[in-house]
């Protein structure tokens, strides 16, 4: 019975070391937005995203979506086939074919707000991580201090006079 116990621990400990799949990364983006920091979630973004996007800015964007929109309640998904979207030109890969690059849709439903998330994953070093999200749903949500936000998170910092 020790035995068994020990291998199913060890079976259980080597796959949260396991790279994750891309389904995985997906939904592992919204269970860290749920834990008090942020810094889990950052590390899901790709490298050229957290290039553009300090852990800063993301940080105060999703602290005012909390404060905004409240916590997460529920978050589900769908996987659609890929198409550029106006503003993640720059954050896809150069050659990357179409067929690796992935989108989900989360209808994520907060405690105030009911809004949806685009994110766009690519492999990078092996592992799939995220080169672009969005935020969109009813302009009801979208109040003064999250547009700021938004418009803020991916201002070219040359742009915007800073």
């Amino acid at each position: 019975m020790g035995i068994m116990t020990f291998f199913f621990s060890g079976c259980a400990t080597l796959k949260e070391k396991l790279p994750l799949d891309v389904d995985q990364t997906a939904q592992a983006f919204f269970d860290e937005l749920q834990k008090p920091d942020n810094e889990g979630a950052y590390s899901l973004l790709a490298k050229g995203i957290s290039q553009r996007v300090s852990f800063d800015q993301f940080d105060q964007f999703m602290q005012t979506i909390r404060e905004q929109w409240g916590r997460i309640d529920t978050d589900e998904t769908e996987l659609l086939p890929f198409h550029r979207r106006v503003g993640e030109q720059d954050f896809i890969p150069l050659n990357m074919p179409p067929q690796k690059i992935k989108r989900y849709v989360f209808d994520v439903k907060f405690e105030n707000a009911e809004m949806n998330f685009d994110l766009t994953l690519a492999p990078q070093g092996g592992v799939y991580k995220i080169v672009w999200f969005s935020v969109w749903g009813s302009s009801i949500y979208m109040t003064p201090k999250v547009q700021e936000k938004i418009e803020r998170l991916f201002s070219n910092p040359d742009d915007s006079g800073q």
